[in-house]
């Protein structure tokens, strides 16, 4: 059938034989993962492996006076224990930019938080030991001293004139805006629109390399991230990264 003779017939791209669009695609692993069989990256086993615990902000926003780690180096099981200061001698911080967002503003942001807290869950101490429990009891010992300051928890005061800035060098609050108006956006949402997106993630290595392994989409934009903050050289045909130097 000829363009023309499609367009008479009110027929468009979406209905090719082979387009989604509309579709129920079945999943050819979907019985596989639905049986329990599937692979992924805590199933991968590693040879001297270890397991990190990270301690996290109560806070919203405050200032970290102390850390004392003493106990939890000498728990059981514990291999070291870091704090945001320990960790930033290898770490390079990472600033969450992107070119196609001009404008777009960022503090450093650190592996760990050094000597204060910007927002609940932030980690700022780090227990790596022979297993998940062990870590996780080396937490519960570490102790910490917090004072507590001006939270900005509501997006609407956030850029008032009185509202603390929480990156003090960013000047105020507001990271990024852009204003945009394109196309009949209230007759498009009119209609309802159904996606689903399903994803496997699953990491492996070998000798001489640092396998990352993730539950994220995006595994370039990550060896990035690595590459950056770690100091590594990333080999993305194997989406892998190896460092450099002894």
């Amino acid at each position: 059938m000829s363009g023309e003779t499609k367009e008479a017939a009110g027929l468009t791209f979406l209905d090719r034989p082979n387009s989604y669009i509309g579709r129920s695609v079945p999943r050819p692993n979907a019985r596989r993962l639905l049986e329990g069989r599937g692979t992924y990256v805590d199933d991968v086993p590693a040879a001297r492996l270890a397991h990190v615990a990270f301690l996290r902000s109560p806070h919203a926003h405050a200032r970290i006076l102390s850390i004392d780690t003493a106990d939890a180096k000498a728990m059981p099981g514990v291999i070291a224990v870091v704090t945001g200061a320990e960790l930033a001698t290898v770490c390079t911080p990472w600033i969450g930019v992107l070119g196609h967002f001009k404008g777009l503003r960022s503090a450093p942001q650190h592996a760990l938080a050094l000597d204060r807290v910007a927002w609940v869950g932030e980690p700022f101490c780090a227990v790596v030991a022979h297993s998940r429990a062990e870590a996780e009891d080396a937490l519960g010992v570490v102790a910490v001293e917090f004072e507590p300051l001006p939270a900005v928890v509501d997006m609407e005061t956030a850029l008032d004139p009185g509202t603390p800035a929480i990156h003090a060098d960013l000047g105020d609050n507001l990271a990024f805006e852009r204003t945009l108006d394109v196309g009949e956006v209230e007759g498009a949402l009119e209609g309802e629109v159904v996606a689903e997106l399903g994803m496997d993630r699953r990491g492996g290595g070998d000798e001489g390399r640092l396998p990352v392994g993730h539950r994220r989409q995006g595994l370039g934009l990550h060896g990035a991230d690595a590459h950056c903050v770690l100091g590594l050289r990333p080999a993305y045909g194997e989406d892998r990264a190896e460092r450099r130097g002894p």
